[in-house]
């Protein structure tokens, strides 16, 4: 009885021992081989969540950076053609110094001429006034004509840009209405539609003596 119990222990042993035969070894190899393939093939690589990540942050970026950059030139125009529309019915430093030289080249020409000088009363006031008045005016009408100018191309530019953004398109409109109106106002000046120019008064004959 003890041999046999001796011989079943050995058997039981015996069968707890792992497989090393060729056939274990043979599907080892299969399976580190299929693990191999599988992770060197490009199709079976994924992206990780930081490299999604990334991905979508540069995809939202870069229209953002286009809108930045065009909303940039767009605003500046509108801003200067409010800025030529605003300085058309303000007057600029311009105009008043091209005023001023008028004003004393025509006081100039009016000492040149003298009380007995070829020029009359109306001569004179035209030198002093009319002159510088009408310079004002004809510089303040191109500062209103570029305004326009600017508003109007930047309104045509961006009116169909859905990316355009608002305060830039009221800016722009801002611009043009000054200039429009700085026109009418430079018109009015030049054509002396709003106040008639100084007018020497007659001098009144004497009676005939009797």
């Amino acid at each position: 009885m003890a041999t046999e119990t001796t011989k079943t222990d050995k058997t039981e042993e015996a069968g707890a021992k792992p497989e090393t035969g060729p056939d274990k070894d043979t599907t080892d190899k299969a399976e580190g081989t299929a693990a191999g393939t599988a992770a060197d093939d490009p199709r079976t690589e994924t992206l990780s969540d930081d490299g999604l990540d990334d991905d979508y942050a540069e995809d939202e970026t870069a229209p953002a950076t286009t809108v930045r950059s065009g909303g940039l030139g767009a605003g500046a125009a509108a801003v200067v053609s409010a800025g030529l529309g605003l300085s058309a019915l303000t007057g600029t430093s311009l105009s008043e110094m091209l005023r001023d030289r008028k004003q004393l080249i025509g006081q100039i020409e009016s000492s040149a001429q003298g009380p007995q000088g070829g020029g009359g009363g109306a001569d004179q006031i035209n030198a002093l006034y009319g002159a510088p008045w009408h310079a004002t005016a004809l510089v303040n009408g191109i500062f209103a004509l570029l305004a326009v100018i600017v508003g109007g191309v930047l309104l045509a530019v961006v009116a169909k840009r859905a990316d355009t953004r608002s305060w830039v398109k009221a800016v722009a409109l801002g611009g043009v209405v000054l200039g429009a109106i700085g026109l009418l106002v430079a018109g009015g000046m030049y054509f002396d539609l709003f106040a008639a120019a100084p007018e020497v008064p007659s001098t009144p004959t004497a009676p005939p003596a009797q």
